[in-house]
């Protein structure tokens, strides 16, 4: 009887981990200028658990949720500065499902990095973010998943010429309401940008920025949520100078030449934290 009972709660058990597999995402594939890439070259290789979050703001693999943070572990895409870059995010590596389960709603957020010797010290500037867009009431992740899991950026056109990982995360804020609740997806593609300017954006520690009550971090969702204030630093903005960054806004609609798609995407409205707001310096 007893061995009955074990049996059935493993099932169950089993029954309960497959679910949550089943909600979660991964970056699975890039393209170009339009040229798709295979699945998952150039993308850091998956730990153990491909599609499982990261939930530690202070775990190393807030970096790339990787097992291997070495640069001879993949493939290095080419690409110039100033060309787009379109990012699909899957369920799975194999690119063969959907996007991410409907209930796991938040931001979208890109990142580069360039090359560091001990591959490992990464000093990250943000070149693309959305939030929860005010106008159609939809978070990043429901306008993804519309869009097939897709959403293109742009690599700034002024930045010096050299190796970069370019990381790109999704933020569900299902659980967030309680400390330790909001889940990371980060994956990071590694690639060789050429062209460019002398450009060499500041950047900030990752794990070491976010904190775990950040108020875009621990956030209990609302009915309205145009007041949801993006984790981490500003957007980088090619060749906005020494001290330009994206002005702070407030229930006003962003304008980001990174974008999700037309066809479903519109700009998110934000408001920004202290920390957000203020000047940062880039040096060039």
């Amino acid at each position: 009887m007893c061995s009955k009972w074990l049996f059935w709660q493993a099932i169950y058990a089993l029954g309960i981990l497959a679910g949550l597999s089943n909600a979660h995402t991964l970056l699975a594939q890039i393209s170009i200028d339009g040229q798709e890439q295979a699945l998952n070259k150039c993308i850091r290789p998956y730990w153990k658990s491909p599609n499982f979050p990261v939930q530690d703001v202070a775990s190393e693999d807030l970096q790339c949720r990787t097992s291997s943070m070495s640069w001879s572990s993949t493939d290095t895409c080419s690409l110039a500065a100033g060309s787009k870059m379109t990012l699909r995010w899957n369920r799975n590596k194999n690119g063969n499902q959907d996007v991410i389960s409907a209930s796991h709603v938040g931001p979208c957020l890109v990142y580069m990095a360039p090359q560091v010797s001990n591959e490992k010290d990464y000093s990250w500037f943000k070149i693309y973010e959305d939030g929860y867009d005010s106008s159609a009431q939809k978070w990043c992740t429901e306008k993804l998943i519309a869009n097939g899991g897709t959403v293109d950026v742009t690599i700034p056109a002024d930045i010096k010429p050299g190796n970069y990982l370019v990381r790109s995360e999704l933020i569900a804020l299902h659980g967030a309401r309680r400390e330790g609740g909001c889940q990371f997806f980060p994956n990071c593609v590694q690639v060789q940008v050429t062209g460019g300017g002398s450009a060499v954006p500041e950047g900030v520690p990752l794990p070491g920025y976010y904190k775990k009550d950040d108020p875009g971090i621990l956030y209990a969702r609302k009915d309205d949520n145009s007041g949801y204030i993006i984790p981490g630093p500003p957007v980088y903005k090619a060749g906005s100078g020494s001290e330009s960054v994206n002005a702070p806004v407030s229930n006003s609609t962003t304008t980001n030449s990174n974008t999700i798609p037309p066809s479903t995407a519109k700009s998110c409205v934000k408001k920004r934290s202290t920390r957000s707001t203020r000047k940062r310096r880039y040096r060039k």
